[in-house]
Formats: C-alpha cells, sequence, structure tokens
C-alpha cells in the first residue's frame, strides 16, 4: 500500500482509497515499462527509478486523497446521493473528482431505478459453480463391505474367497503342507478357497468429502445497439446498464467488453478504457442496424481471445434486427452447446422474433416514448 488510509473506512471511503491505490501503482507500472521500453533492463536501475518515482509523485497523491476524503462525502450528503450511486459514477471518473462530470453520470445512473429490469439483468449476467461461496463441498457416496468376527456363532456357512482370515482348518492345513502348497496357491489367486461366511458380512455405507474450488465469476461481452431506432430513451437504459455492469466488474474483478454496432461493430475492453466510455455516451445512436458483422466478431472473440473464455453475452437493443444467416445461426446454437451463455434485453415493444430460440433468456423493457407525433408538437 503506497497511500495512507484513514482508520475507520465507510463504503464512500474505501472506493476513493481502492480506486487512487490503484491508480498509483498503475502509474508507478506504466513508469517502468516506459522505462524498460527505452532499453534499460538492469534490476537495480530499474528498482532505483522505482523508488525515486514514488518519493516524486506520493506526496502529491498523499495530498489529492486527503482532499477527496473531506470534500465528497460532504458533498454526497448534501446532494443526497447514496452510496451506490457514487460508487457507479466514481468508477468512471478515473480517480479525478469533478462536480459537474458526476451530476452528468449520476444521471444516467438514476435511470436504473426508474426500470428495475436494468438491475434484474446486471444481477443474473455471470456465473459461479456454487454461489454460497469461493468453494463447494460435494459428498461423494457409495458402499463398502466390512466383515466383524464377533464370536463363532456368527458363523453363518461356508462359502468361497481368498480372505486369510477366514479360512476353514483343511485349507489352512493345504497352506502348511508343502506338496499341497502350490494347489492353495491357485485356489488363492482364482479366489476358490473355502472360507467361513458370517452374519456380519454386510453392506456399510462409505462417504468420501472432496473440496473443488468454485468457478469465478465470468467475463462479461456486452453488445449495444447504436442504431437510430435506439435514439432517446433505450438509449439511456443501455447507458445506464453498461455503468452497473462496469461498476459490477470492478468490484469482482472481471473482465468487460462492450460491442456497440449498428452496421459495423467497434468492441474495446471498458475497465481499460473508462474515458472511452464516456466519449461514446455522448455519442447519438444512428444509422441502420445489423447484428452479423457483431456475432461475427463475438464468436471470433470468445474462440481466440483465452480472457473471455466462458463468458455470458448480453445483447442490449429493441431486437429490430433482421435474422442473420443460417450459418451464423448454427453457430450460435454451438456455442450455446460448449458452455457460452446468451441474455437479452429487449427495450420498446415486444414483438414476433426469431431471435429467442437463441436466447437463455430475454428479459423485456417496456416504455413510453418521449417523442410527439408531429401534427402536435409545437
Amino acid at each position: 500500500m503506497y497511500l495512507k488510509w484513514p482508520e475507520h473506512l465507510d463504503p464512500v471511503t474505501e472506493c476513493i482509497c481502492n480506486d487512487m491505490e490503484q491508480n498509483f501503482a498503475d502509474a508507478v507500472e506504466g513508469r517502468l515499462e516506459f522505462m524498460r521500453q527505452r532499453g534499460v533492463t538492469d534490476p537495480y536501475e530499474l528498482a532505483q527509478i522505482r523508488q525515486d518515482f514514488i518519493t516524486q509523485r506520493l506526496p502529491n497523491q498523499q495530498l489529492l486523497l486527503d482532499k477527496y476524503l473531506e470534500a465528497v462525502p460532504a458533498y454526497l450528503e448534501k446532494h443526497e446521493c447514496s452510496d451506490d450511486e457514487f460508487q457507479q459514477a466514481w468508477a468512471l471518473m478515473g480517480g479525478i473528482w469533478n462536480t459537474v462530470e458526476f451530476e452528468r453520470i449520476r444521471n444516467i445512473v438514476r435511470i436504473q431505478y426508474k426500470y428495475p429490469q436494468v438491475l434484474a439483468v446486471a444481477k443474473v449476467l455471470g456465473r459461479v459453480a456454487d454461489s454460497e461461496g469461493p468453494a463447494r463441498v460435494p459428498l461423494g457416496h457409495g458402499e463398502s463391505q466390512r466383515v466383524h468376527h464377533s464370536s463363532p456363532s456368527d458363523i453363518d456357512g461356508v462359502g468361497v474367497g481368498n480372505d486369510l482370515t477366514s479360512l476353514l482348518p483343511s485349507e489352512m492345513a493345504q497352506m502348511a503342507d508343502e506338496e499341497l502348497d502350490g494347489l492353495f496357491a491357485y485356489k488363492f489367486a482364482t479366489q476358490r478357497l473355502q472360507t467361513f461366511s458370517y452374519k456380519s458380512r454386510i453392506m456399510h455405507p462409505n462417504h468420501k468429502i472432496r473440496l473443488h474450488r468454485a468457478r469465478p465469476k465470468g467475463p462479461m461481452v456486452v453488445c449495444l445497439d447504436t442504431s437510430a431506432s435506439m435514439q432517446g430513451v433505450p438509449e439511456e437504459i443501455g447507458h445506464s446498464l453498461v455503468v452497473k455492469l462496469l461498476q459490477l466488474a470492478m468490484q469482482q474483478d472481471r473482465n468487460l467488453l462492450l460491442v456497440p454496432f449498428a452496421v459495423n461493430a467497434r468492441p474495446f475492453d471498458v475497465r481499460k478504457n473508462r474515458s472511452k466510455l464516456l466519449d461514446f455516451f455522448r455519442k447519438r445512436a444512428e444509422g441502420d442496424t445489423d447484428a452479423t458483422a457483431m456475432l461475427e466478431l463475438i464468436i471470433r472473440i470468445l474462440c481466440e481471445q483465452p480472457e473471455y473464455g466462458g463468458a455470458d453475452v448480453l445483447l442490449v437493443s429493441d431486437f429490430q434486427i433482421p435474422m442473420v444467416s443460417a450459418k451464423l445461426q448454427k453457430d450460435l446454437m454451438l456455442m450455446r452447446e460448449n458452455g457460452t451463455r446468451f441474455y437479452g434485453l429487449q427495450i420498446g415493444e415486444t414483438r414476433p422474433s426469431q431471435w429467442p430460440d437463441y436466447f437463455d433468456r430475454i428479459f423485456h423493457l417496456p416504455y413510453e416514448s418521449r417523442m410527439r407525433p408531429w401534427f402536435i408538437q409545437k
């Protein structure tokens, strides 16, 4: 830990400290990587560069942290902002407090509370092998046979086998006879020795506890329709959902890939490009819709990039999308058979479509359009 944190941490304080600590650690590593690219390879020299960078930059970073810890909680209390609203907005601010930018992002976040389906989608996205903890304890079971020799009265009869503790006296005599020991060995190998049969020769339950690591929550791939039909409320809902998923991705250390698409698809890693996400929010949805390029890209990413293996794919759209080719339909079914889950959030009016056949679940979010017919507009 580079920075000095307060002793008592509430959710807001912890969020600020964690983010600024991570930003400073990234800055230190970025400085070292820059020097490596310039040809510095000596570990002692790199260690000295690292120490000099920390010594030079850390005091200012600590002052900035102290300033935020004093100003931010007071602002949130004055403007009645919940911890959840703050955490989602702060995740997009890159560790720099700005009230104007904060309120702009906060307005995007608030849409979630008007449309609870957004939170339902965020909750279901991502899977665990066992939701009760980081490990699970399955119980293996079966049966084993145990023989207890309690008393001669327990003898029930005579059988065959190779249990040396239950041999009949005649078999023991063969074992002791030099001329018959070969026959004894043969009968032992073939389990044909005469033995006593006991009443206590019963089947007992046998249990074994095994510890398995649970699979962590997987990466998330969000395909967001940015065609003209998504202008207005659908566009705002999509943006709010992405902000919520970014909060979850940062809290749970999960990859989050955003794939905006209309005719073409333009993916980017949201956690690594938070400033790019803000720029994306400023653009207006426009153009036609074609899912072909988007789905081809998603299939290629899931097959070729290991960090997105086992991802859950979410399509956010009004689903006014022409059906893709038979080959892509077959590829989607194959991906589902191999463990990939596809979810959808349909915003607006529900129309008959073939798309639900290729999804594990599609959430529906109706809304009232803000647009007025042209003949009643002022």
